[in-house]
């Protein structure tokens, strides 16, 4: 009576450690090392003029671009200010350029200004996307 209930309790704990075993053994999901992650603004305002983010952590900072847009920023290795400024409204994105795309950094969004550069009132509903993308990988 007593083998009859261990053997389902062992067999669950066999089963458990293959599956922690099988899990170790799948490797990182997403690419590592050199390479550069997109960070772009989700918007709930729509188009907008400029906009402020402060980036920490990550895998050490190299550099920072933005396209169809000026871009001034302060670069330190694990800390950055980006400010984005927009030739005329639209979505707003950067790229930041790291030692290791996996390891995403935190990205707040210090200031938004609409189509008209005015400062929106609240940050409400603004988020931040990130795509990373591994040095000679396509984004």
């Amino acid at each position: 009576m007593t083998i009859e209930r261990t053997t389902p309790w062992l067999m669950l704990v066999a089963l458990a450690v293959t599956s922690a075993v099988a899990c170790e053994d799948s490797g990182p999901t997403g690419p590592s090392g050199p390479g550069v992650i997109t960070v772009e603004l989700a918007s709930p305002g729509g188009p907008e003029g400029s906009a402020v983010f402060e980036v920490s952590g990550g895998g050490g900072f190299t550099s920072v671009a933005a396209t169809g847009a000026e871009v001034y920023y302060d670069l330190r290795a694990d800390l950055v200010r980006v400010v984005v400024i927009m030739d005329g409204p639209g979505q707003i994105r950067f790229r930041l350029g790291t030692a290791d795309v996996g390891d995403l950094p935190t990205v707040t969004v210090l200031q938004v200004a609409d189509g008209d550069d005015q400062l929106r009132s609240s940050l409400a509903g603004y988020e931040v996307e990130l795509f990373p993308v591994e040095e000679g990988g396509a984004e």
